[in-house]
């Protein structure tokens, strides 16, 4: 496909866009990011001259793509890693450094966690500067994107991923939303340049990310949503197809599902739900689709709303070596007992296709580890070196917790129960339908790094294996990096 291509390139040290991400993402944060082109290799080319073609907007936008892939965001550490681990998903006491149970991970800052969250910080505002760029430049340049419906596409993209960025910013450093709305949360900027920008109330942020999310669904209704999974080869390679790799039209609606429940707005969170659910392709047929065997699609390629495509390299060599069942992985449970809590194996059995023995999970009597990120028998080859990011039951998980109907939300975690060979529940009240939720996101969600936000979301004072009693805020908010504030970005 056209992000193959270019990710290609950049390995290849042939093309234009290497010489574009050496200075692309080299720009520190608030500091000379306004001039990020002015210093450049001598076969780089300017900014003006990036901006003058369609194929440069194109190439900036997969820019962007290919560098939140990065082991450090969503290519490991704000999926299975750092954020997984602090949901406590796996187990390993035979390796110090895989010890997660120790209080100082739920301090900030601390020498255990500080590396990670200063460096969401810098890079996820890397990110937004670029992406601020691009903005700026497809309103004063963008007529030189001549395809039909591509300057919306690209700009529509380019705010949903501003947006889904933001809203993560604001699930790490900003604090449990329900208790304290308008405590400042993180900066926001729209504008490429290094002003001093106050903390933002975490509840006018959200604001700012839904009007910002609007504007995009409304750029990308026109969104061909072109969707195959062919059993050989990679099917369509144009810049167009694949769109469950990009922020597409039902991705940023899945966005505003999220974030209306983040803000407690169950009415709207429903509707965008239901809209993903209830998503058609030109054929009249769904979207997006439960999927009933993992045998052969571990991914469950149907329900991939928004993923990444990761560089097949470095796929291999980070991600499918992590999961390999070892004692010095970090991602393992070298006590199966605590796999089966996770699965609640003593109600539902071991029928449960996301606990299933060679497509789901390796079982061992001396351990176990996800298959999941386990590439090399996919039903096709699109799928491979894919990092999912939200999948079709996250929405289905929103309608259960949104619905007045505690009948209706027995029937929405049913469907995706059914599909995953289990057998209805029934919701018998309020708390008892937030258990079954939490059991259900602790299923579906291993190794994608949602369980820690869910915790957060609704105060969580403890959770399965969580090695403190009595989680406050402080637990769940990253602090801001301290030279952040020694330089004199926020205020």
């Amino acid at each position: 496909m056209y992000r193959r291509h270019i990710i290609s390139r950049v390995k290849q040290g042939k093309q234009l866009l290497l010489t574009i991400f050496a200075s692309l993402f080299l720009c520190t944060i608030f500091v000379s990011c306004e001039n990020w082109l002015d210093v450049e290799p001598k076969t780089n080319i300017d900014e003006s001259e990036l901006f003058s073609t369609e194929q440069g907007f194109k190439e900036v936008l997969t820019g962007i793509y290919i560098q939140m892939a990065s082991q450090t965001l969503y290519g490991r550490e704000m999926t299975y890693g750092f954020m997984d681990q602090l949901a406590q998903r796996y187990f390993n006491p035979q390796n110090k450094n895989a010890n997660y149970s120790e209080d100082v991970w739920y301090t900030y800052p601390s020498t255990k966690t500080q590396s990670y969250t200063d460096s969401f910080w810098k890079n996820i505002y890397n990110l937004i500067a670029n992406l601020n760029n691009l903005l700026v430049n497809i309103d004063t340049h963008g007529d030189v994107i001549t395809t039909s419906n591509y300057r919306d596409i690209i700009k529509g993209e380019a705010l949903g991923l501003r947006s889904f960025l933001y809203f993560d910013l604001l699930r790490m450093f900003g604090p449990i939303y329900k208790d304290n709305p308008s405590s400042p949360s993180v900066p926001y900027r729209t504008v490429f340049g290094k002003d001093v920008v106050k903390l933002m109330p975490a509840n006018e942020l959200v604001e700012h990310i839904i009007a910002d999310l609007k504007e995009a669904e409304a750029l990308l209704a026109n969104d061909p949503m072109r969707i195959s999974f062919p059993a050989s080869g990679v099917g369509d390679t144009d810049f167009m197809s694949n769109r469950f790799n990009r922020m597409n039209k039902y991705a940023v609606k899945a966005e505003l599902a999220r974030v209306y429940q983040w803000k407690g707005d169950a009415v709207q969170a429903a509707h965008y739900a239901e809209e993903v659910i209830n998503g058609k392709n030109g054929s009249g047929n769904n979207l997006f689709k439960l999927v009933t065997d993992n045998a052969q699609d571990r991914l469950g390629s149907t329900e991939l709303v928004f993923a990444l495509n990761m560089d097949s390299e470095t796929f291999s060599d980070i991600v499918e070596s992590d999961f390999e069942l070892a004692l010095w992985s970090y991602y393992v449970i070298l006590d199966p007992n605590r796999l089966y809590q996770i699965f609640d194996t003593s109600t539902d059995g071991m029928n449960d296709s996301r606990l299933r023995e060679g497509a789901a999970f390796s079982i061992t009597p001396n351990g176990a580890v996800t298959q999941k990120y386990m590439q090399n028998n996919l039903k096709s080859e699109v799928l491979k070196n894919t990092m999912p990011l939200i999948r079709l039951s996250e929405m289905y998980y929103i309608l259960a917790e949104c619905t007045t109907d505690l009948s209706a939300a027995s029937d929405y975690l049913s469907e995706v129960r059914t599909a995953r060979g289990l057998g209805d529940v029934t919701i018998q009240g309020e708390n008892d339908r937030l258990n079954e939720i939490e059991k259900e996101y602790r299923k579906e969600f291993y190794a994608e790094g949602q369980l820690w936000y869910f915790y957060k979301r609704h105060g969580y004072s403890t959770f399965l294996n969580c090695p403190i009693q009595n989680m406050v805020e402080a637990n769940y908010r990253f602090p801001i990096p301290d030279d952040e504030t020694m330089l004199g970005n926020i205020n």
